[in-house]
């Protein structure tokens, strides 16, 4: 794990960038600084499992195509036996950039839960890929995600220790994050509000990219580091 204060995350080669939410036109200063990190010209790769809309994933390429990213593709990862293709597989080891769409979380997880997708992020990650996830796509790398619509807790991947990712956070939503705090009074919570992105560096960078002045807001629950 790469620690930065309270913060630790999955040690790996790229970026992690965890988005609140927003569209594409509304999160270009992200969007711009996440290709500006992509290592080398390896494919963009969008991921639309939480998503069913089947022009989501062509606004996304073409979005990043006049923004000056690489060439990419959709990889068409719906459910478990899409998410167990080898050839999908490979579309997301090989990518230099994978964008995970945000959606339905509990349609997301259906999809890739216990499958080698897992493993092909990961191998991307390790090789110095750019990890984005926007919204469904932010909660599945904390410990645990709050839902912004039904305000369940769900478990992710844990690439980010201890925490649970709120995206679509706005400041009415403290009493919602202070009472899942007292169910899981070991974690941190991380609210990202719409079009701000808490990025995390291979060294240890722990930065913010908006264009909004809205922050990530940090809450340490009441036993955490104990």
């Amino acid at each position: 794990m790469t620690q930065a204060g309270p913060l630790q995350w999955r040690t790996g080669a790229g970026w992690l960038v965890l988005i609140g939410g927003g569209r594409f036109a509304e999160n270009e200063v992200i969007h711009s600084a996440a290709i500006s990190a992509i290592a080398d010209e390896s494919p963009i790769a969008f991921l639309p499992s939480a998503n069913p809309d089947p022009t989501y994933g062509e606004a996304f390429l073409s979005f990043y195509g006049e923004l000056g990213a690489p060439p990419g593709y959709v990889v068409p990862i719906h459910d478990q036996q899409s998410a167990r293709d080898p050839a999908n597989y490979r579309r997301l080891a090989h990518a230099g950039l994978i964008y995970i769409g945000g959606g339905d979380i509990q349609r997301l997880i259906e999809a890739v839960e216990g499958t080698p997708i897992i493993e092909a992020i990961a191998q991307a990650f390790d090789g110095g890929a750019v990890i984005v996830g926007i919204g469904a796509g932010a909660m599945l790398f904390g410990k645990w995600g709050l839902s912004s619509s039904n305000r369940k807790v769900f478990a992710g991947w844990g690439w980010v220790s201890d925490a649970i990712v709120v995206p679509h956070y706005a400041p009415e939503r403290s009493d919602e994050v202070r009472v899942t705090l007292q169910r899981y009074p070991e974690a941190i919570a991380l609210s990202l509000p719409n079009q701000v992105a808490l990025a995390l560096g291979p060294e240890g960078e722990v930065e913010t990219w908006t264009d909004t002045g809205e922050q990530v807001t940090v809450t340490l629950g009441s036993k955490f580091g104990r």
